[in-house]
């Protein structure tokens, strides 16, 4: 069952932010790990990230610039 959408006004910047740390420690692990795979997808398609299926994954290693 879906919640229905509602529209709240905070009193600050912080209380989004404050509000989605209740509802993620309500939630069980398996719950928020669903959940940000479900939200990495919406993000990804949202920007018009796709995968290239022919990309393969290295990892680099440079020397710092900063030593």
């Amino acid at each position: 069952m879906e919640k229905k959408k509602r529209i709240i006004i905070y009193k600050d910047k912080n209380d989004p932010y404050i509000e989605a740390l209740r509802e993620g420690m309500n939630d069980t692990p398996k719950e928020r790990y669903i959940k940000f795979f479900e939200q990495r997808r919406k993000f990804n398609e949202l920007m018009g990230v796709k995968k290239d299926p022919n990309a393969r994954k290295t990892i680099e290693i440079k020397k710092v610039t900063w030593i």
